[in-house]
């Protein structure tokens, strides 16, 4: 629902001799008014940036209460307030007032503005009292609905995952038996420092559990996994198996597996507020993701000088469908992950038994803000 919230401004400044507490439970309207003595200033007291820089404070930062909305409660709150010395605003009240929801909400708007440029009487900045009259006003025809809606939807983007965004880290390509050595098929164990994990993850979307503090994370993410393989060995494949041969005439320059994977987590996060920004977190999981690319790559100089670029692209007895285990912790948007694979990187019987482990940095990003 669209509101049209209009605000008509009149200041009528004065000098404020007294002191009243302000009761913040309950919204008192009172009458207030100039002592006889009182002497009017020679400037008067004024929002940084004038009238207009405060219509559009206004605007940006006043909120239809949901009741009022409900109980179609319109009309104008009649406030008065004191500019201090120092422009700080103080002594706000309701002189004539609608209902409490929206006394409060015009208190609220009020005791939020910036300091105010005091008045100004002799040269010197002085107290004065000043009166604000703020129109409420809800546009005839509109639904309810629509305002329940929007504001469902506002709700439903505080509460921000922490897995749109990117991955970078290194790669270390594990046996079963959690060690990085593969005994007669060392050609398995990999290039840790030409070895690479870049992760794409488009978006994400929070299930809130218990508030912002636990819930569960879902989205969509592209995996890109450069293996680097050590010594000069070539892949070879068949259909039933793969493994891979030294080649003693050759001189890689770069020699690597590639894999890419499309990727959905399902993370339970814990998180210390709502949004991103400034919240610790941390979650655990699984992420499920499916081939969609594989290749090698080969680079160097042939005996004659002369450069060579070879990609082949295969298969190469690759698991169509892949599950990791994955951590991940941080403070706003940057981030630590680590993942590692709960089924074989290569389809069960064509090889031993090779489990990629990634670790990295994160960068956290919330596309839809």
């Amino acid at each position: 629902m669209k509101l049209n919230l209009l605000f008509l401004l009149a200041l009528s400044p004065a000098i404020l001799f007294s002191q009243v507490n302000e009761n913040t439970e309950k919204v008192t309207v009172v009458a207030v008014s100039s002592e006889a003595n009182e002497e009017l200033p020679d400037i008067e007291a004024e929002f940084p940036g004038g009238i207009d820089a405060m219509m559009n404070y206004m605007t940006e930062n006043i909120r239809y209460p949901q009741s009022s909305i409900e109980n179609n409660e319109q009309g104008r709150v009649f406030l008065s307030f004191t500019v201090e010395v120092d422009g700080s605003i103080s002594n706000v009240k309701v002189e004539k007032g609608i209902s409490d929801s929206l006394n409060f909400e015009a208190i609220r708007v009020v005791k939020s503005m910036p300091k105010w440029k005091p008045a100004i009487l002799a040269d010197k900045p002085v107290k004065s009292t000043v009166r604000i009259p703020i129109n409420f006003k809800l546009t005839d025809g509109e639904e309810l609905e629509e305002v329940e809606e929007e504001e469902e939807e506002e709700e439903r983007k505080l509460f921000d995952g922490h897995w749109a965004g990117f991955d970078l880290g290194a790669l270390v390509l594990m046996s079963d038996i959690f060690k990085s050595d593969f005994a007669s098929n060392d050609y398995w164990k990999n290039n840790v420092v030409r070895s690479a994990v870049f992760n794409f993850n488009f978006f994400d979307y929070k299930f809130p559990i218990f508030k912002q503090y636990l819930g569960l994370t879902t989205g969509l993410g592209w995996n890109i996994t450069t293996i680097g393989l050590n010594k000069n060995y070539d892949i070879v494949h068949t259909a039933d198996t793969i493994f891979a041969i030294s080649n003693s005439t050759q001189s890689y320059r770069a020699n690597s597996l590639n894999v890419q994977y499309l990727t959905v987590p399902l993370l339970l996060e814990f998180a210390t507020k709502k949004e991103q920004k400034k919240s610790f977190y941390f979650s655990a999981g699984v992420i499920g993701g499916v081939r969609i690319f594989s290749n090698t790559r080969q680079t160097g100089k042939y005996a004659n000088g002369d450069r060579f670029d070879l990609n082949v692209r295969s298969k190469y007895n690759l698991a169509p469908f892949t599950l990791e285990a994955t951590v991940r912790t941080g403070f706003g948007p940057i981030g630590l992950f680590a993942t590692y694979n709960l089924n074989t990187l290569f389809k069960d019987g064509k090889t031993v038994a090779v489990y990629p482990f990634r670790t990295g940095i994160t960068l956290n990003v919330d596309y839809g803000k």
